[in-house]
């Protein structure tokens, strides 16, 4: 989906990346969004959201692309991977 050519327009249009095109459109549909990265270029990124506005335009144009299927899909063995990677409370720093 990140290579989709729209998101390639829109991000050389405003000066961000693809995935900050794509975390934006979500925040500006009322969507939650929590993007998650251990790359301290990759956290800024997805705070720095907030400079620029997707025109109605652009957000029509973004939402006519839904194609109806789920791009991640969780399982319970997925969940249970997850969770062996968190380690307890009470040995977090």
């Amino acid at each position: 989906m990140i290579q989709e050519p729209i998101f390639g327009r829109l991000a050389k249009k405003y000066g961000k990346s693809n995935a900050q095109i794509i975390l934006r459109w979500h925040i500006q549909d009322g969507n939650i969004v929590i993007p998650g990265s251990k790359n301290p270029k990759h956290i800024r990124d997805n705070i720095d959201l907030f400079d620029f506005t997707l025109t109605d335009t652009e957000m029509a144009e973004i939402a006519a692309m839904d194609q109806q299927k789920r791009y991640y899909n969780s399982t319970p063995e997925l969940l249970k991977k997850y969770a062996e990677m968190v380690p307890p409370v009470d040995k977090q720093k």
